[in-house]
């Protein structure tokens, strides 16, 4: 059985794009986790939502792009496209959280200092 090449080229950007719409999600669940402190049960429930999040990604993607049908390059894009993430935007946003955490740090304990603000909230 032969398949038809004319449209693969956009079912792969398109899988690129939703791995790297997993790869977003995933990014949030792990600030989610970090910021919440989570436990073993917080961290699970993070997790599950992860891995459901994902399938509803991969699965409407695979719908949208390819009408629902699974071929070996639908994974392989969608796995290269949550590694293009990894690699580019996840380093630098979790440094542009932390360099914004700094800065908000700094300001309130800036705000903190000053003496009506001491006089009020006492």
């Amino acid at each position: 059985m032969l398949f038809s090449t004319a449209g693969q080229g956009w079912v792969f950007l398109g899988m690129v794009a939703a791995g790297a719409l997993i790869g977003a999600w995933y990014a949030l669940m792990a600030a989610l986790r970090r910021l919440l402190s989570a436990g073993f049960w917080l961290s699970l429930a993070a997790d599950l939502a992860f891995g459901a999040g994902a399938a509803v990604i991969f699965c409407g993607a695979l719908v949208l792009a390819d009408d629902g049908r699974a071929r070996i390059y639908d994974f392989l894009a969608a796995a290269l496209g949550f590694g293009l993430f990894a690699v580019g935007v996840f380093p630098a946003a979790r440094a542009s959280a932390r360099a914004l955490g700094r800065v908000v740090r700094h300001i309130f304990v800036k705000i903190r200092s000053f003496r009506w603000i001491k006089v009020i909230f006492r």
